[in-house]
């Protein structure tokens, strides 16, 4: 019935008003209002598009210009007038009409332009790999559209702008390798959308900002390398999506979070090189999902939580450098998927849990520097996956299971400074895949086995200090691939064989303090890639071979402490790589080559303890690197060339007990960093005035190396001298003022020479001086009272000088002293008793000289003293009772004075050998 109403309704309104004039003609103004309205709004969007893309062209040039475009790598389309998004890195999103711009690693360089962010419409900004420089601009909060901003691997510097919280639709944010400092602002709190967040290898500081903890659809925190203190944020641990977390290498310290039950997705945890303290939590067993967790290289304690063995999924555990201690937990070898175990460097005790035969799947496992100790257990030896097996610095004891032959997928094993004992088994040798077997410092005992010839991959073995015996082992001169062997301080003997020259990528070859003899073999010159060749303390005889000379990359060799005899060929100075060379004591004869120029690389030259002639070369001033040089012990004679002063980086000079003379040559004072001069046992003309000139001379030795002279005036510029011994010379003349100005010198010896006049008063001024000796002189005068500023001496001998007056009550000072002498002086007046002051005294020597009075009773308190010579004086009074009872006194001699002794005392004469009492003038 309603449709038939509406029907008949319909048609009464046709007939009235179909066919009006007046409603066509409403009806046809209405359909044009719309189409303008259409076209208005049409204009509108195409002048906001044409505005868009003017200012997205715009953006994009002042890019390409600011960042250096006429070098980028690839530029096709640039500044044309195409369409951007057809130039090259610059892509949209036609659905919803975003820019998108990669040009990673195209070469850009510059300061980064702000305009490119206040660009409304980029939705992906990746610049990495660059060389963009400067800070980030502060208009990064404009660009509201962006979904991923990458400006990693580039020169950023300064702070990261607050702004960067209001990209509320940002889902990646890396900046990392960078140079950006400052704190991670709290702003980051505001990015809502964010997945990624990496700032890794920067120099960020402060806290990681609570804020973290806002970012709830945070799945990555990727914050390495950087300088980031203070705990790590507890918020993190409400992050339900997160996957990784990696802070390694920061500065964070307290203690781990305590609940890590939320972290339902976490599989890699990266916490490593901080300074994290506490225990591993136990919740971290919790995250089942959990893959890699990296631990290493903080301040941990306590034991490693059981509850770790639950983390079925887990393929890596690294905790080593921490102070974890108690036993490895048996449960981390039932892990089905881990392969990886690094607990080195802590305080792990006992021994391997049985479980460890079930670690099926471990390829690396390191237990290095802990105290771990028993047997290696066979049940170690089922883990045929092992490739890497370090178990160094620990206490296992015993022998080497035979079992070990079935680990053959071993590239390493490391069992250096343990007990290990007895004989090497057999089925090491089985071990084919092994690249490198180091078994130093251990107990092993007997022969090498033979099977090691089967080593074929052998690149290093080392089994240095063990008590290995035999004949040289030549079965390892089948290891033809070997490039380190050391097998130093052992009992191995016999010849070197010539098979040695098959080692053709040998590197270093360590044979010291062995009982190996005979000649090196010239098959030695094979060793073409030989760097460092130690023969030193064997019992090697012969000549030195000229095949030497043929090690072109030698830098090292230590042929010490043989029996070599001969010169040292001309040949071996080829060797041109040389740096150090210690040839010391062996019986090497004849004059240096006269080649020894052709070493011009060299640094370290020792040929002390020969029988060496001749003097130095001329070509010795060729040696430009040169920085020790020792001779001592030799029959070297003649005088020393010029070129010596060519040598500018000598920093030790040794020419002890040789038969030099002449004088030396004045270029010596070109030696500018010449620290030791050890010239003793020589005969040298005269002490040169060029020695004042070596300002940085620490050790000045010329004991016994002068023939006369005197002390030059400029020695006082010797200001870094620490020790100077020149004793025996024949010095003559006045002792320099200017000495007062070696304000580092410790040891001072002038003794037995021909000094005269007085003690300057300027040696007060050197307060570190320790030992001062100038007895046997001809010194004359007083002894100067500034003498007891020396507060550190602990030696002070003026005996058989001329010296007179009172000695100086001032030296009571020397608190440290333990020996003082001024015997056979002419000094006078009464003893100090402010002598008593000097507590650490050992010996006293008075002798010879004019002293009155009695000794005072303030000596009481000298009871570290063993000797006091005090006879021939003048000495009055009684002999206080408190020398009888001095603790340590072991002699005493008082005789030929004016004392007066109890008949007690009398019988103590002669005593022991302790008192010497008597003859007594009488007054």
């Amino acid at each position: 019935m309603k449709q038939v109403v509406s029907f008949i309704l319909l048609f009464v309104f046709s007939i009235c008003y179909g066919n009006d004039p007046l409603v066509a003609q409403t009806r046809k103004e209405r359909q044009k209002g719309k189409e303008k309205k259409i076209v208005r709004e049409q204009a509108v969007d195409l002048l906001l598009k044409e505005q868009q893309v003017a200012a997205e062209r715009a953006a994009l040039k002042e890019l390409y210009w600011v960042l250096g475009g006429e070098d980028w790598r690839a530029k096709e389309n640039w500044l044309s007038d195409r369409p951007v998004e057809e130039w090259y890195g610059v892509k949209r999103n036609y659905d919803n009409g975003k820019l998108s711009i990669y040009l990673g690693a195209n070469g850009l360089k510059g300061v980064l332009p702000g305009a490119i962010f206040r660009l409304k419409t980029l939705e992906v900004l990746n610049l990495c790999n660059n060389e963009i420089t400067g800070s980030i601009p502060t208009d990064i909060g404009e660009c509201t559209a962006l979904r991923q901003l990458s400006l990693n691997g580039n020169r950023l510097m300064g702070e990261i702008p607050v702004g960067i919280g209001k990209l509320e639709n940002l889902v990646t944010l890396d900046l990392s390798r960078n140079q950006l400092s400052g704190e991670i602002p709290e702003e980051i709190g505001g990015l809502k959308q964010l997945k990624f967040l990496r700032m890794g290898t920067n120099r960020l500081t402060g806290d990681i900002p609570a804020a973290i903890g806002n970012l709830s659809l945070l799945e990555c925190v990727d914050i390495p390398s950087n300088l980031l203190t203070g705990k790590i944020p507890d918020e993190l641990m409400f992050l339900e999506n997160l996957e990784e977390i990696n802070m390694f290498g920061n500065r964070l310290r307290g203690e781990l979070p305590a609940d890590w039950s939320r972290l339902k997705k976490l599989r890699i945890l990266s916490l490593g090189q901080n300074r994290i303290d506490g225990e591993i939590p136990a919740s971290l067993g919790s995250v089942k999902t959990l893959q890699d967790i990296s631990l290493d290289n903080n301040l941990l304690r306590g034991a490693i939580p059981t509850t770790l063995g639950h983390l079925k999924e887990l393929w890596a555990l690294v905790l080593s450098n921490n102070r974890l201690t108690g036993a490895i937990p048996g449960v981390l070898f039932t892990l089905p998927k881990l392969y990886r175990l690094e607990l080195s460097d802590n305080g792990l005790s006992g021994s391997l849990p049985a479980e460890i035969k079930e670690a099926v799947s471990f390829t690396s496992l390191d237990l290095s520097n802990n105290r771990l100790s028993g047997p290696l257990p066979p049940e170690l030896c089922e883990l045929v996956r092992l490739n890497y097996l370090n178990l160094q610095n620990n206490r296992f004891s015993g022998p080497l299971p035979a079992e070990i032959g079935k680990m053959t997928g071993l590239t390493l094993l490391d069992l250096t400074s343990n007990r290990f004992s007895g004989p090497l088994p057999e089925e090491i040798g089985r071990l084919i895949h092994l690249r490198s077997l180091l078994l130093s410092e251990n107990e092993f005992s007997g022969e090498l086995p033979e099977t090691l010839g089967n080593l074929i991959n052998l690149r290093n073995f080392y089994v240095k200090t063990n008590r290995l015996s035999g004949p040289f082992p030549v079965v390892l001169t089948k290891l033809v691939k070997l490039e380190y062997l050391n097998l130093s301080f052992n009992n191995f003997s016999g010849t070197i064989p010539a098979e040695i020259g098959n080692w053709e990528e040998l590197k270093h070859l360590y044979l010291w303090k062995n009982q190996f003899s005979g000649s090196i073999p010239p098959s030695i010159g094979k060793l073409r890639n030989l760097t460092e060749l130690s023969l030193g303390e064997n019992r090697l005889s012969g000549e030195l071979p000229k095949e030497l000379g043929q090690l072109e990359n030698l830098v090292t060799a230590y042929l010490n402490n043989n029996a070599f005899t001969g010169q040292i060929p001309n040949e071996m100075t080829r060797a041109s790589n040389l740096k150090y060379l210690n040839l010391n004591s062996n019986n090497l004869s004849g004059d240096l080559p006269d080649e020894l120029g052709n070493w011009e690389a060299l640094e370290s030259l020792l040929l002390g303890s020969n029988k060496i002639t001749g003097t130095f070369p001329p070509s010795i001033g060729k040696m430009k690197r040169l920085k020790f040089l020792s001779v001592f012990w030799n029959k070297m004679s003649g005088t020393l060339p010029s070129e010596l002063g060519e040598l500018e980086n000598l920093e030790w000079l040794y020419l002890t007990n040789n038969r030099f003379s002449g004088t030396l040559p004045s270029s010596i004072s070109n030696l500018k960093r010449l620290k030791i001069l050890a010239i003793p046992n020589n005969t040298f003309s005269s002490f040169p005035e060029e020695l004042g000139d070596l300002e940085s001379l620490e050790e000045l030795n010329a004991s016994s190396a002068f023939s006369g002279g005197r002390i030059p005036e400029n020695i006082g510029n010797l200001r870094n001298l620490k020790l100077m011994l020149l004793c025996n010379n024949k010095l003559s003349g006045e002792i320099p003022a200017g000495i007062g100005e070696m304000m580092m010198l410790e040891k001072l010896d002038l003794r037995h020479n021909e000094l005269t006049g007085a003690i300057p008063a300027e040696i007060g001024y050197l307060d570190n001086l320790t030992m001062l000796d100038m007895s046997g002189n001809k010194l004359s005068g007083t002894i100067p009272a500034e003498i007891g500023n020396m507060r550190k001496l602990n030696l002070l001998s003026l005996a058989y000088n001329k010296l007179q007056g009172e000695v100086p009550a001032d030296l009571g000072w020397l608190s440290e002293l333990e020996e003082l002498n001024v015997a056979r002086n002419e000094l006078e007046g009464i003893l100090p008793a402010e002598w008593g002051e000097l507590k650490n005294l050992k010996r006293l020597t008075l002798t010879g000289n004019k002293f009155r009075g009695s000794i005072p009773k303030a000596w009481e308190g000298m009871k570290k003293l063993e000797y006091f010579w005090g006879q021939d004086n003048a000495l009055t009074g009684k002999v206080p009772d408190f020398l009888f009872r001095l603790p340590v006194l072991k002699r005493l001699c008082l005789e030929n004075n004016f004392l007066q002794l109890t008949e007690e005392q009398k019988k103590l004469d002669r005593k022991g050998e302790q008192y010497f009492l008597l003859p007594q003038g009488e007054k």
